[in-house]
């Protein structure tokens, strides 16, 4: 405990030194998209399994003022009054310029508040850190399904597919599903979206981090169909899929999507 206290200190002296004017603004050169989402977990083996409420936090970081390459992340979570919380490391991607993070907090209590610190450290010395809080959602065995996604962005949707297949000649053959996301944008939107690259990361909760699914191009209308495959996945387990989409003016907008392994 006394390591995350001085790791909170560290943050917390950081945001106050790293609020720079050359950073002033909304984002400062980091944007920041935050989202909750209720699921159950189940702990234990055989006879002996509990399901237990929790609330997937998906914090996603853009490089906006300054270069991608060459960064450091540290993103820390707490729940005050509490004693949840987690850590995790990264460096945004230079291609996308962005990297996103996932927590779990199991039994999530009700009327908490959720608070992020992060802090971006760049070899060349810039580093910039600030604290993010919100609400947190309260997950029950009742409450299963509620999301909030006010920080993540609405301007695209996605669709997605699930083509149940094998991989390997019988009796060898292993199960598989093919995963196809379809990405459109509303037409005010499109112009802003047409030709640019997207990128498709997906994550099992269970596993460590993210895995880069597929990457493609959108068409004139903004639009892309892109597919990937999972190979022996979990049926019925939570498949959360991120897609990094490239705007004309060099931003990279998140958007987020669960589904549920049917295969």
């Amino acid at each position: 405990m006394s390591t995350l206290i001085a790791g909170l200190a560290l943050l917390i002296g950081l945001t106050a030194a790293g609020a720079s004017p050359a950073y002033a603004g909304l984002d400062g050169p980091v944007a920041a998209y935050v989202d909750q989402h209720c699921a159950m977990d189940t702990t234990g083996s055989g006879k002996t399994t509990t399901a237990v409420p929790v609330d997937r936090v998906t914090l996603n970081l853009e490089a906006v003022a300054h270069d991608a390459d060459n960064s450091k992340i540290t993103a820390v979570y707490t729940i005050p009054g509490t004693s949840k919380f987690g850590t995790l490391f990264g460096q945004f991607d230079p291609a996308r310029r962005n990297v996103t993070f996932n927590y779990t907090v199991d039994n999530p209590p009700a009327d908490a508040m959720l608070s992020i610190s992060y802090e971006v450290a760049w070899t060349d010395g810039t580093y910039y850190s600030t604290t993010q809080t919100r609400t947190l959602l309260h997950c029950t065995r009742d409450n299963t399904t509620a999301v909030d996604k006010e920080w993540w962005f609405d301007d695209a949707h996605v669709t997605a597919f699930q083509q149940c297949t094998t991989v390997g000649a019988w009796p060898y053959s292993i199960r598989a599903v093919d995963v196809t996301l379809h990405i459109s944008h509303d037409l005010p939107d499109v112009p802003g979206f047409a030709r640019q690259p997207v990128w498709v990361d997906y994550w099992i909760p269970g596993k460590k981090g993210y895995t880069s699914g597929t990457s493609g191009t959108t068409d004139s209308l903004g639009d892309a169909w892109v597919t990937f495959r999972l190979v022996a996945p979990p049926t019925g387990a939570e498949l959360d899929i991120l897609s990094s989409l490239r705007r004309d003016t060099s931003r990279t907008s998140p958007v987020h999507k669960w589904v549920t392994i049917g295969c």
